[in-house]
């Protein structure tokens, strides 16, 4: 007698593929924007202020529920339509509350002749590139988050070695990399305190050590 169901996993297609790539190309994306603003703490001396921290957070918490979807394919092959919910959903709530600090910061400098806080790319500031990239980002995860379900169950070529697996132990490993360097940056500018300056000027850790006055 057959059995109706499969004897073995169905492949996951064109779409598999594309929802496992779409989820290291987010993860590295915001990584990488995220060290956009490390180059500017490092590179240009300006300080992250408290809404700044908050914003590479939930950029980086982002990147961590892409990061779910692309760990779990690379564990196990097939992605339940549980393990897409919840990585797009860790996303999405993310990027939602991501947007709401982006969009919160241009409010404190809202006053006239208040030109704001940081340098500009390409005439915005820093803060108004993020809430494109969240509002962006909601969209792009609603589009996921429709298709998952023709992918859900099927199997992602990334446990063995091959380009899949390639890009996503990249991924993870970049994450994993700024993550930790993320961590350090705050730790170094609160210092020993339970809260971030509102205008820092320094690196409080420096100075609760005695190496600064």
């Amino acid at each position: 007698m057959h059995s109706l169901l499969p004897e073995a996993t169905p492949t996951g297609g064109l779409l598999g593929r594309v929802q496992y790539w779409f989820a290291c190309f987010f993860v590295i994306g915001w990584t990488g924007v995220v060290c956009g603003g490390l180059f500017h703490q490092f590179g240009l001396w300006q300080y992250p202020r408290p809404l700044d921290v908050a914003q590479r957070m939930f950029m980086l918490l982002a990147a961590m529920g892409a990061a779910h979807i692309v760990r779990t394919a690379m564990a196990h092959g097939a992605l339940s339509g549980r393990d897409y919910m919840t990585g797009w959903g860790l996303s999405l709530a993310a990027v939602t509350a991501g947007s709401f600090a982006s969009w919160r910061q241009p409010v404190v400098h809202a006053l006239p002749g208040d030109k704001g806080y940081g340098s500009e790319v390409f005439g915005l500031h820093l803060h108004v590139w993020a809430w494109i990239g969240f509002q962006v980002s909601v969209v792009a995860i609603g589009a996921a988050m429709a298709f998952a379900h023709w992918t859900a169950g099927h199997q992602v070529p990334a446990t063995v070695a091959g380009p899949l697996r390639t890009a996503g132990e990249l991924a993870l490993g970049f994450l994993g990399l700024v993550l930790l360097v993320n961590l350090v940056a705050v730790f170094f500018e609160e210092g020993f305190h339970w809260f971030l300056p509102q205008a820092p000027a320094r690196y409080r850790f420096f100075q609760d050590v005695g190496f600064l006055h």
